[in-house]
């Protein structure tokens, strides 16, 4: 997202809430590389949040192509290429910071439709529960969206991320059984719209920039949280900011993202892939559909990313793509 062109204030979506399935059809075919799902049922959405809990995806909040920040969550059924909905958040938002323990959901963080930070918390089950409950909030001064989040032993850390008008170097760690949040050592530098997540009990942050789409950083780094430290990872080939990824198979995946001057869309192609084991990187295939804006969610192995932004800044889509190495 074009941060400059977007501290306008937005208005929310009203309510609706259904288990209806919109949309629908054969599941797309298991193959290598990038194929396309249904497309988001409820139409174009782009800085959303994702995560994959038992087969679907759980599509969080974001803005659609009337610049309208929504309350929505939509759920894409990996195994019947349906579409559905869930309950909708407590408020309307996007660039959440979310995770989920396998079973539950969690919203940590997001910015309101101004592009204020905001600092609730929020969790579902969608096995047992009807509605959102709401959390201990973000530490005051600390509220942060479009940072990097992953869970390591059972509690979750959110790393960098915007701040209202400025890039953040926070790192925070929230403890779910605790319902607390405690600070961690900051980042290195500050940084929004980063990568990254969960691997092999480090958290990787790859990428992101400094609140501008024009100022995308290659850096990448590891923390241990045994010693509260973080340590240089070998550089991103091509630095970025707003891609969608996950990891697969102990590698974290990168696509898409914004700040692209060498194209008129502003949007990159560029899919690369980081093994931590190796400390390297890979460069792989480019999109078919170069996007931005969007939260990666990984299922049984594939990448799945919903919506998204096929224009530098605003330009919302509906089309779900999904990788698979």
């Amino acid at each position: 997202m074009r941060i400059a062109c977007a501290i306008v204030a937005l208005a929310a979506c009203g309510d609706r809430q259904s288990s209806d399935t919109d949309g629908g059809g054969d599941s797309p075919p298991a193959v290598s590389g990038w194929s396309m799902g249904a497309d988001v049922a409820r139409g174009a959405i782009q800085e959303t949040a994702a995560v994959a809990i038992a087969g679907k995806i759980y599509v969080l909040g974001g803005i659609d192509a009337a610049r309208t920040t929504v309350r929505y969550v939509q759920i894409y059924d990996t195994a019947t290429n349906a579409w559905s909905d869930g309950p909708d958040l407590p408020r309307a938002l996007h660039h959440a910071n979310a995770v989920t323990d396998g079973t539950t959901i969690y919203v940590l963080g997001a910015l309101a439709p101004n592009f204020d930070a905001i600092g609730d918390a929020y969790s579902w089950n969608p096995a047992t529960d009807a509605q959102w409950s709401t959390l201990m909030a973000m530490p005051a001064g600390r509220e942060r969206g479009a940072a990097v989040a992953g869970v390591i032993d059972g509690k979750f850390y959110i790393a960098g991320g915007f701040r209202t008008l400025q890039a953040s170097d926070l790192l925070d760690v929230y403890d779910p059984a605790a319902n607390s949040w405690a600070p961690l050592a900051p980042l290195p530098a500050i940084r929004d719209h980063a990568c990254g997540g969960a691997i092999n009990g480090a958290m990787i942050f790859a990428g992101g920039r400094t609140v501008q789409t024009n100022s995308p950083r290659p850096d990448v780094w590891s923390y241990n949280p045994a010693v509260d430290v973080w340590t240089p990872q070998a550089p991103m080939p091509t630095g970025r900011g707003g891609m969608g990824c996950g990891v697969i198979a102990g590698k974290l995946y990168t696509a898409g993202g914004e700040g692209n001057g060498a194209d008129p869309s502003g949007v990159f192609p560029n899919v690369e892939a980081f093994d931590p084991a190796a400390n390297a990187w890979s460069t792989l295939d480019p999109m078919a559909n170069p996007k931005h804006g969007v939260g990666g969610a990984v299922w049984n192995g594939a990448l799945y990313l919903c919506g998204g932004a096929s224009m530098e800044g605003f330009g919302a889509i509906a089309a779900t793509d999904i990788f698979r190495p």
